[in-house]
């Protein structure tokens, strides 16, 4: 598994690719797409944001339940693999829910937020048209962002913001997101989703929290 590592305004950020061979892709899409038609403003979470998803709705009947069993073997694998990428200083454990899944349709966004009751959280691109989807937006919450540009104007002159290790003068940066990408991040990075252009399909995510437990030896 091909893991890469990026920083965004000093978070770590991790991204692989999932096999759309290895679990049952097919019917998950057709699954969220059929409650998409139900309600396509399904949003219990705020009242603000403008799709279709499942937070804080999850037990609504008026849905049908979508079978994530097949994929979770998948992303146990996968998160395994990225938390061995960090410096860890003893044995720990770790569990992960499937928090939401999004479904956003043409002009639909979700507001900035952060997810407080996790310690990272994880986004599977299980829908997403390149030429006219957009990623998830991270928003910069540096102290300075705002006035950066008055203090150090030639920093923009200079240094690339095309680079991720550059992201901190930006005030917030969308990455290079494809189908099939599974993003890795710590829960506080602030993110949102822009209003969408969906001609051809649903740009529908899978959303993941996923906590670290750290294992006490038994003393007898």
């Amino acid at each position: 598994m091909q893991i890469n590592n990026k920083i965004i305004f000093g978070f770590p950020i991790m991204n692989t690719k999932i096999n759309k061979n290895s679990y049952d892709k097919k019917n998950i899409v057709s699954t969220i797409e059929k409650n998409f038609k139900i309600n396509n403003k399904r949003n219990n979470w705020d009242k603000e944001s403008l799709l279709h998803h499942s937070a804080n709705d999850r037990n609504n009947l008026k849905y049908k339940k979508i079978n994530f069993k097949s994929i979770l073997p998948v992303y146990k694998e996968t998160i395994l693999s990225m938390l061995k990428k960090l410096n860890t200083i003893c044995n720990y454990s770790f569990e992960f829910d499937i928090s939401n899944y999004t479904c956003l349709s043409n002009n639909n966004f979700m507001k900035p937020h952060i997810h407080a009751d996790c310690h990272f959280t994880a986004v599977h691109y299980l829908q997403f048209d390149k030429k006219n989807h957009k990623g998830t937006r991270f928003i910069n919450t540096l102290p300075f962002t705002d006035y950066i540009k008055e203090i150090a104007p030639g920093l923009y002159n200079v240094l690339s913001l095309n680079d991720n290790k550059n992201s901190w003068l930006c005030e917030s940066w969308i990455d290079n997101v494809e189908e099939d990408d599974f993003y890795f991040y710590p829960a506080y990075l602030k993110h949102t989703i822009d209003p969408q252009v969906a001609k051809n399909k649903n740009r529908i995510t899978i959303v993941l929290n996923i906590k670290l437990l750290k294992e006490i030896k038994n003393v007898h």
